[in-house]
């Protein structure tokens, strides 16, 4: 119930990308003297009914209700080893995702709602990306964009505005603001089981914050509107402010000279409140380390909040919200496993939303439409832009075939270079030359080239070059196209197959499918295609020659996700960025193939 493993506080630098926010207010407390002041129960919610014999009767008798009941006696108990004093019952919960839906994240939602405010002033912007695409309503491209470019658009969007008139403008917004998948007011989304348990811990002397990554000037609006819980409660992200003069009027006879000064939002990051600080911004806002704590799976950006409550002396609790329910709510995970793994190794709480909630919303919810995987703005089809015709064989591969066969004629390529075959990633890599200097590089890339096409097309590519070396860049299409990691294999396999007949002897290097922006939310069926052929490959059974690099790590920036840096505006192919960081890592591989001959 009660986890005992300790660990130590943890600061560390900010990092220089985040989310919009702006300084709080630290509530002070003299050492000793009262409680702190706690934030009001949440609108239509009876603090006394939920000290009755069930307080949470909107979550399942399970293992995690149990902990959290156990948990509140536990510390209220006078006289008890266990009890905790009024002043240190403190609760911290994460907002997004652990509070309330976060597909999409409703911060997002009120940035494009303010660009959009912006482009009425002007119009200029619609015609720039990414404000173009926000303007269509993309809410998910807020996600594909990554927290840097995140921060930069809210910058762009809000710098200059008093924060006063930014909070009034997201106070209208959560009032109005409808969601996209179940067309209800955003508020309607909170999650009822957290509403009563937040009611619970008021009841019982604790204090209740919410910590966000979230930018502050929308979450004190939003906090105080769907939990009750006032501005001097909320811990988020903040830019850096100054306050500005701002009314220039010429003041009449007797009038004071105190003209009207506004703190004005800067287009600088002055905390991201996230992962690692966390529990730097609790410990600057609160001065006491929480006893209880709760996040959920999505980013891994609780993790280090949760730790920390946990590695006090008091007795203490943490829970991890799951999103498992793709019929009431959403169901997604960490493409890393982070936060679970978390979970498991200290012993945190893991709500699950399916089993764990017998009422996820207020009232039960409808959805107006939605993927498999329950993402409230729906991908377009999963055909990639340059996708093939079904059929492996056809005029483009013909005509593709017909105009390297003409290139040969007139500029034969020197025997002995390295032979690219794979789809337009190769294609339109136009910088080869510049990447990988003093190595002759032929581009036999076709758009749209799937591992199928490559074993029946591949053999005469190659072939015709006469390489010591083929680099394949392919599988990717496969995989948008719906195919298995089973049938990738098989089609690698087949292509494999195929260049041994036209190339024998010649080393194959597999160049792993790379994650993109666009085709973020495949990338977990692109690792797992990619593990199936690392391992044929690592076990021989593919024979002597073949070689695998993985170059996932080029396209992907700190924070874990794709870096906008790597990619055209199409967000799907390699920029020149790309292209050098991925021939970075695949230059040693290659040269290490082609020392025992002259280049």
């Amino acid at each position: 119930m009660m986890p005992s493993s300790r660990a130590a506080a943890i600061a560390v630098p900010l990092a220089a990308m985040g989310l919009l926010a702006v300084a709080l207010v630290l509530v002070t407390m003299p050492a000793g003297s009262r409680a702190p002041v706690r934030d009001p129960a949440p609108r239509g919610v009876d603090t006394a009914a939920a000290a009755k014999a069930d307080p949470l009767p909107s979550w399942n008798e399970s293992p995690a209700k149990r902990a959290i009941l156990d948990f509140v006696r536990a510390v209220t108990r006078e006289g008890a080893a266990t009890f905790v004093p009024v002043a240190d019952r403190v609760a911290v919960f994460d907002h997004d995702g652990t509070l309330v839906c976060e597909k999409p994240i409703v911060h997002g939602m009120f940035l494009i709602d303010r660009i959009r405010a912006l482009a009425e002033r002007r119009p200029e912007i619609a015609h720039e990306e990414p404000y173009a695409t926000l303007l269509t309503g993309d809410i998910d491209f807020i996600r594909r964009l990554g927290k840097r470019f995140f921060a930069d658009l809210t910058f762009s969007a809000l710098a200059g505005v008093p924060e006063e008139k930014l909070e009034a403008a997201a106070s209208e917004f959560v009032r109005t603001a409808r969601h996209p998948v179940f067309d209800v007011r955003l508020g309607e989304t909170t999650f009822q089981p957290m509403h009563e348990l937040m009611a619970l811990l008021r009841a019982n002397g604790f204090s209740v914050w919410i910590c966000s990554g979230s930018g502050v000037h929308f979450m004190r609006p939003a906090a105080e509107a769907w939990y009750g819980i006032g501005p001097e409660h909320v811990i988020a992200s903040r830019p850096a402010t100054e306050m500005r003069e701002i009314d220039d009027v010429e003041l009449r006879e007797g009038e004071s000279p105190n003209r009207r000064l506004d703190l004005v939002v800067l287009p600088s990051l002055e905390v991201l409140n996230d992962e690692a600080r966390k529990p730097v911004s609790i410990g600057e806002r609160i001065g006491r380390r929480p006893i209880f704590a709760a996040g959920n799976v999505g980013t891994g950006g609780d993790i280090d909040m949760l730790r920390w409550s946990q590695s006090g002396d008091r007795p203490n609790l943490q829970l991890l919200v799951l999103h498992d329910d793709a019929e009431r709510e959403m169901a997604y995970g960490e493409p890393t496993n982070a936060s679970l793994d978390a979970a498991a190794r200290y012993g945190w709480h893991v709500v699950r939303m399916a089993s764990d909630w017998n009422r996820v919303f207020a009232r039960p919810l409808a959805k107006l439409r939605t993927t498999p995987a329950g993402s409230p703005v729906p991908e377009p089809s999963p055909k990639p832009v340059d996708a093939p015709a079904a059929a492996p064989t056809g005029g483009r591969w013909e005509k593709e075939l017909a105009a390297f066969a003409t290139a040969e004629r007139e500029s034969p390529p020197r025997p002995g270079g390295v032979c690219l075959l794979g789809s337009s990633n190769i294609r339109m890599w136009d910088t080869l030359a510049e990447d990988f200097p003093g190595i002759d590089m032929v581009n036999r890339g076709v758009g749209g080239c799937r591992l199928d096409e490559l074993a029946e097309f591949g053999p005469r590519l190659a072939a015709a070059v006469k390489p010591r070396l083929v680099v394949i860049s392919a599988g990717g299409n496969d995989v948008a196209a719906g195919r298995t990691t089973e049938q990738v294999l098989a089609a690698f396999e087949a292509s494999v197959a195929g260049l041994r007949t036209a190339v024998p002897d010649v080393p194959i290097v597999f160049l792993a499918m790379n994650p993109s922006i666009k085709r973020w939310e495949q990338f977990e069926r692109q690792k797992d295609a990619n593990a199936a052929v690392r391992t044929f490959i690592e076990s021989g059974r593919g024979g002597d020659g073949l070689h695998f690099i993985d170059i996932t790590a080029a396209f992907l920036g700190q924070d874990g996700e794709p870096d906008p840096a790597c990619f055209i505006d199409d967000l799907l192919h390699p920029s020149p960025v790309g292209n050098a960081r991925r021939a970075a890592i695949m230059r040693p591989v290659i040269d290490r193939l082609l020392a025992p001959a002259e280049r």
